[in-house]
């Protein structure tokens, strides 16, 4: 939920800058997307930044977790980065995607053991409110990744 919270700070400012005329970008898909890609690069910095918070939500049949919690952060500001460059855009989609569809697991461990990471994040409620979104956001970085003329699943 945090992280449509930050997609859309980030989108507003995008857009307000475009209003007036501090970014060129007038497209609220371009601007959706950089805002995306953004995120991403946020978020996986986290990953380096405070690593313990990752590992606590790390399943313990995941082999070398620390080692985890980095690979997903570099690909999260990989995709990021990729999702921001328009010709790299789709494919760093795909990647985003699969990469969300593999941290899955971590999100259903944190709901079924009622993991406390501090703050909201520790309310049971979050935790299984979280999981579906995880879905909404697969679709939001696919619609975001599209071209105005291409259909959206």
């Amino acid at each position: 939920m945090t992280v449509f919270f930050l997609i859309f700070i980030i989108l507003m400012m995008l857009s307000g800058a475009s209003k007036i005329g501090l970014n060129p970008i007038i497209s609220i898909r371009s601007n959706a997307r950089i805002a995306t890609g953004l995120t991403f690069i946020f978020t996986g910095a986290t990953h380096f930044l405070m690593p313990g918070k990752y590992l606590e939500m790390m399943p313990p049949f995941i082999p070398a977790p620390l080692s985890m919690v980095y690979v997903s952060g570099f690909f999260e500001i990989l995709g990021g980065i990729g999702l921001i460059v328009s010709w790299t855009k789709r494919v760093s989609a795909y990647g985003l995607i699969a990469l969300l569809l593999a941290v899955f697991p971590a999100n259903v461990y944190v709901a079924l053991k009622n993991i406390q990471l501090g703050g909201f994040m520790s309310d049971s409620f979050y935790q299984w409110v979280r999981l579906p979104l995880q879905f909404v956001l697969i679709g939001w970085v696919l619609f975001v990744s599209k071209t105005k003329e291409e259909k959206v699943i």
